[in-house]
């Protein structure tokens, strides 16, 4: 019988399935390929934490900018309708009240900025 007539039956020298040749490829990368060391699982480590933070960061801000109009239009139709239901008198009452206190935040902050500069 010819060797080639059942080449699924006998396998060629040197095919892969060999588990000669297996054996001689783990060798080979065993001495020849570098393994991680704990230094370099760290550092792998930390860039995953990085590249993470980065990503969770980014679909955050996404998310924000996709609501946050959304919440400024409401404030404002809540704002507006409870102004609706107050009296004039109380109206300019609040809009002087809220002025007072603008005033004093900015002579506060201007006040340190002017100690922090003398």
């Amino acid at each position: 019988m010819d060797s080639n007539s059942c080449p699924e039956i006998r396998r060629p020298p040197g095919d892969w399935r060999d588990p000669s040749s297996v054996s001689l490829f783990q060798e080979f990368v065993a001495k020849n390929v570098s393994m991680p060391s704990d230094v370099g699982e760290l550092i792998a480590y930390v860039l995953l934490l990085v590249v993470t933070w980065y990503v969770l960061m980014f679909a955050l801000r996404f998310l924000l900018s996709l609501v946050k109009p959304v919440i400024v239009v409401v404030a404002a139709l809540l704002l507006f309708r409870y102004i609706n239901t107050m009296s004039i008198e109380s109206v300019i009452d609040l809009i002087f009240n809220s002025l007072g206190l603008l005033g004093n935040l900015v002579a506060n902050v201007f006040g340190k900025v002017v100690g922090w500069v003398l």
